[in-house]
């Protein structure tokens, strides 16, 4: 496949269905529902339909595209389910996971929104196109293609208290002006748009029309328009979010969620709304140690989002899919932010919010620097365009979809495929059970006694984290003896619950002194049964994180 290539709707569709026909062994392609438009949201489950079904084993979550313009996300994904496949006959790492675990894999939650970013005349929109939170457009300034060359770019208008000039070190690029400044050559910028109800004075910027945020919808501390824009009317009041949160709570498998937006260069983690003190201490501990792996295999940093990526210091948002799927079930989740322009272009450990308030100038001009060699055409020089409303304007600045928001498709596999690694890691830390000795002895008369020791030998627990344990997200582990006719049960019961199994994530110690390993990792379950030599019994272990196994045991 083409890893340097953005996907349309119509491609993706083709791959995946070429991917199901090729792969009927390790794939099943499904709808999990419909977008506002009509659109299917495809998911990918990726597992060896010949060592258990889907739903039997521990399973990770990779989904993308879940706001309109952020397209790299699904090439993302498509490229760690190709390796996976691809990988499957020949690397015997990646045929252990597909045979252990499952991959639910939704490269584009958000089809309408990629359909608008992606179709010739591009719109400007955060996730879907419903009207929200009104019909009509709001008066003021909409973003959009004026002059039909299929980018959206900015407009420049000469103003004595504009806030910006032609910079000082490239005359293509502009400056801000500093607040001293009061003698010189001003401009005020504004989006490429039409401005709705016009007086011919003011100019202010509209409310989207379309003003949903997919991310703000899903149902944890969800608020009101009037205290989180585009939440929508409801928690999950959106069809795609309504599917998402339908699937996941449907398939209480999935121990770890990985979410692909742009841009930041950075790997983000719970919370959004509270401080890591607020949180379970051994989870956050864990969430650390995971971000540890993926900064070494990604060399993104990985952070909180309540700490450091927060769009303003006495603000939060809320409603978003890590939180949510962390917060209520438990599941590690981590939102992976692709790309970052400035650090491609060579600036180091910026400040990821308030870089956009303060930064030398000299920045801008090494980022442009960069774009001329790399993303030619990604910024455009200054031209006039007559304005249907506002006169004479020059048209011209940062063509945003391919600089800023994604990279250019010459760079976008080097970017996307160093998160492939991390998602095989992460799938190997799945809890798993597997059984340590599953034995009959005979005691006389007729009766054996069966002894079933099972174990987790994944790193995470069988309730993947404590903050699981506390909402009971995750049932216990338990064990159940199906025994064949003319075999009696004697001692025991013939279900068992055994509660949870540990991981090795119970200790993250790294000083051997003093260190000590219990056995919390293991159960031991007995039955005594009467029957005869060659009786056949089934032994079922269940677990909703951690898998289920199914083993035959003979009296001897």
């Amino acid at each position: 496949m083409n890893f340097n290539h953005y996907y349309t709707n119509e491609e993706l569709e083709n791959a995946l269905n070429q991917w199901a026909q090729s792969f009927p062994s390790l794939v099943n392609l499904s709808q999990i529902g419909k977008s506002h438009e009509g659109r299917p949201i495809w998911l990918l489950t990726l597992t060896n339909k010949a060592t258990g079904s889907d739903g039997s084993k521990p399973a990770i979550w990779l989904d993308a595209n879940i706001h309109a313009t952020e397209l790299s996300g699904t090439t993302a994904v498509l490229h760690t389910s190709y390796t996976l496949l691809d990988g499957y006959a020949q690397d015997a790492k990646i045929r252990r996971l597909l045979d252990a675990c499952t991959f639910y894999i939704v490269p584009r939650i958000n089809p309408d929104g990629a359909a608008a970013a992606m179709q010739e005349t591009p719109r400007s929109l955060r996730s879907g196109s419903r009207p929200y939170p009104y019909e009509d457009k709001a008066d003021g300034l909409h973003e959009e293609d004026i002059d039909g060359d299929h980018r959206i770019l900015q407009m420049r208008i000469p103003d004595p208290n504009g806030n910006w000039k032609i910079s000082t070190l490239d005359a293509r690029l502009m400056e801000k002006r500093a607040p001293e400044e009061t003698d010189g050559v001003y401009y005020r910028l504004l989006s490429e748009g039409l401005i709705e109800n016009y007086d011919g004075y003011t100019i202010p910027q509209a409310r989207p029309q379309a003003g949903l945020d997919f991310n703000r919808n899903f149902p944890f501390e969800w608020r009101t328009e009037g205290e989180q824009h585009g939440a929508g009317p409801s928690p999950a009041s959106e069809p795609e979010i309504r599917a998402v949160v339908d699937f996941v709570t449907s398939h209480n498998n999935i121990n770890i969620a990985l979410t692909f937006h742009t841009f930041s260069r950075v790997l983000l983690r719970p919370y959004s709304t509270k401080s890591d003190d607020d949180m379970e201490t051994n989870d956050l501990w864990i969430f650390k140690k995971l971000g540890e792996i993926g900064s070494r295999l990604t060399g993104y940093r990985c952070v909180s989002t309540f700490h450091d990526f927060k769009y303003h210091p006495k603000e939060v948002t809320t409603g978003a899919f890590d939180d949510w799927i962390y917060d209520h079930y438990g599941a590690y989740a981590f939102t992976i932010e692709l790309w970052d322009l400035p650090t491609e272009a060579g600036i180091k450990d910026r400040k990821f919010i308030d870089w956009w308030r303060e930064h030398p100038h000299e920045e801008d001009l090494q980022i442009l620097q960069w774009a001329d060699q790399h993303a030619p055409g990604g910024y455009i020089d200054w031209y006039p365009y007559d304005h249907p409303q506002l006169g004479k304007v020059e048209l011209g600045g940062w063509d945003r979809m391919y600089t800023w928001r994604n990279p250019p498709p010459t760079v976008l596999e080097s970017e996307i495929a160093r998160h492939t690694p991390f998602v095989l890691t992460l799938s190997n830390l799945l809890p798993h059970l597997s059984v340590h000795i599953l034995e009959s002895q005979p005691l006389g008369e007729g009766q054996y006694k069966v002894r079933l020791v099972i174990e987790n030998s994944g790193f995470l627990a069988s309730y993947t984290s404590q903050q699981g344990q506390k909402r009971k997200a995750v049932r216990p582990v338990r064990a159940e003896l199906e025994l064949p006719a003319g075999v009696e049960l004697v001692g025991g019961k013939r279900k068992v619950e055994i509660g949870h199994l540990e991981g090795r994530a119970t200790d993250l110690s790294v000083t051997a002194f003093g260190a000590s390993d219990p056995t919390d990792h293991r159960a031991r379950v007995e039955w005594i049964v009467r029957g005869k030599p060659g009786d056949s019994l089934t032994v079922k272990v269940l677990s909703e994180r951690a898998g289920s196994l199914e083993r035959q045991i003979t009296l001897a």
